[in-house]
C-alpha cells in the first residue's frame, strides 16, 4: 500500500499540471500582454498585503455568501464559464452572493516569494473576502482549491459556514511522498510535464489536456474558448503552478492530523471515475478523519465533478444553509 501510494503521488505531481492546466485552444502560445489582453480580467481587484486579489461577483442573497476556488493553473474562468450563474440563482432565498478568486499567482492575482501552501493561500484569501465584507461563507474549492478550502475551514472555523471540496485534493500519499518531495523530485516531475504541455500548446494539441481532465465527460461547447489557456501559460503562472504541485503533498500531510478537531461541517462532492484523485483516499479516508461530514459520489463522473453534476454541488450548499 505504501508503494502504491508513492506511485500515485508521483504520477499525481505531473497529472495535476497536465489535467488541470491550460483547458484552451491555442495554436502557439501568446507572449504575456497578449494573453492578457485576449483575457482580461472579469472583476474587480482587492489588494491584500500589497498583492492583487482577483474576485468576480455575481448576485445577492440573504444566505451566507459562496466563495469558489479553481484548481490547479486554471483560474477563476473555471466557474465564471456556468456554474456562478446557476449558483447565484439558487437557494432558499431566491439567489446567493456568490464570489469567485484567482488564487495567488493565477489569473490576475499575484503571490510574493515564499511556499504558498494551502493555509497560506486560504488566509490571503480569506483577507480578500474580510475586505469584500464577507460574513460566514460556504467555501468551496475544485481539486488543489479543495486544499485551500479545507484549510481556510480548519484555520478560520469561526468565519465560515461550512466547507465544500469538489474533487477535492484532501489526504497526503504516504511516508514515500514525503522522501520523493524531499529530494525535490516533484518539482523535477512537474516542471517536465509544464515543459510537455507548453510544447503541446505549440503544437496546437492543448485540447488534448483539457479532454483528459473531463474524462470520461467532454468539456462543455464554448468551454476551451473561454477558459483563457493563454494565461495559464505565462511564465509567472506556470512558475506558481510548479510550485504549488511540488508542495501539495507537504501542505496537506501539516492539515491531515487535524482533521478531527475540524469544527465546521464539510460537504465532499467527488467523482467515482476519478482517474487524479481517487475515491478511496481522497472522499472515504478522509471522511473517517472528520467529526461532521457528507459525501456525494457521482456514479460514471471523472475529475470535474462540478461541471458534470452541478446539481450535487448546489445540493451540498444547500444543505450547509440550512444548517447557517
Amino acid at each position: 500500500m505504501r508503494r502504491r501510494r508513492f506511485l500515485v503521488a508521483a504520477a499525481s505531481v505531473g497529472a495535476l499540471a497536465i489535467a488541470a492546466s491550460c483547458a484552451g485552444r491555442v495554436a502557439t502560445p501568446l507572449p504575456d500582454n497578449e494573453a492578457e489582453r485576449a483575457f482580461p480580467p472579469l472583476g474587480r481587484i482587492v489588494e491584500v498585503d500589497g498583492l492583487p486579489v482577483h474576485v468576480l461577483e455575481r448576485g445577492q442573497g440573504k444566505g451566507p455568501p459562496v466563495i469558489l476556488i479553481h484548481g490547479a493553473s486554471v483560474n477563476l474562468r473555471d466557474w465564471s464559464f456556468s456554474l456562478m450563474d446557476r449558483l447565484a440563482r439558487g437557494g432558499p432565498w431566491g439567489g446567493r452572493r456568490v464570489i469567485a478568486m484567482d488564487r495567488p499567482g493565477f489569473g490576475y492575482s499575484k503571490r510574493g516569494p515564499g511556499r504558498w501552501s494551502p493555509a497560506r493561500q486560504a488566509a490571503h484569501l480569506r483577507q480578500a473576502a474580510v475586505a469584500l465584507g464577507v460574513e460566514k461563507p460556504i467555501v468551496v474549492g475544485h481539486s488543489w482549491g479543495g486544499a485551500v478550502a479545507v484549510a481556510w475551514g480548519l484555520d478560520f472555523p469561526q468565519d465560515v459556514t461550512g466547507v465544500v471540496p469538489v474533487s477535492g485534493a484532501t489526504m497526503p500519499w504516504g511516508a514515500g511522498a514525503t522522501v520523493f518531495q524531499t529530494l525535490g523530485l516533484g518539482r523535477i516531475g512537474v516542471d517536465y510535464y509544464q515543459a510537455n504541455l507548453s510544447r503541446r500548446a505549440e503544437e496546437g494539441s492543448v485540447e488534448s489536456f483539457v479532454a483528459r481532465a473531463f474524462r470520461p465527460q467532454q468539456p462543455p461547447p464554448g468551454y476551451i474558448e473561454y477558459v483563457g489557456a493563454p494565461l495559464s501559460l505565462r511564465a509567472a503562472t506556470l512558475e506558481a503552478n510548479a510550485q504549488d504541485l511540488a508542495s501539495l503533498h507537504l501542505g496537506l500531510r501539516d492539515m491531515a492530523p487535524r482533521y478531527p478537531d475540524m469544527r465546521v461541517p464539510v460537504e465532499v462532492v467527488h467523482g467515482e471515475l476519478d482517474w487524479l484523485l481517487g475515491v478511496d483516499q481522497h472522499v472515504t479516508e478522509f471522511a473517517a478523519s472528520l467529526p461532521d461530514v457528507n459525501t456525494a459520489v457521482a456514479e460514471g463522473v471523472g475529475h470535474m465533478a462540478h461541471h458534470a453534476r452541478p446539481d450535487l454541488l448546489e445540493a451540498a450548499i444547500e444543505r450547509l444553509e440550512a444548517r447557517g
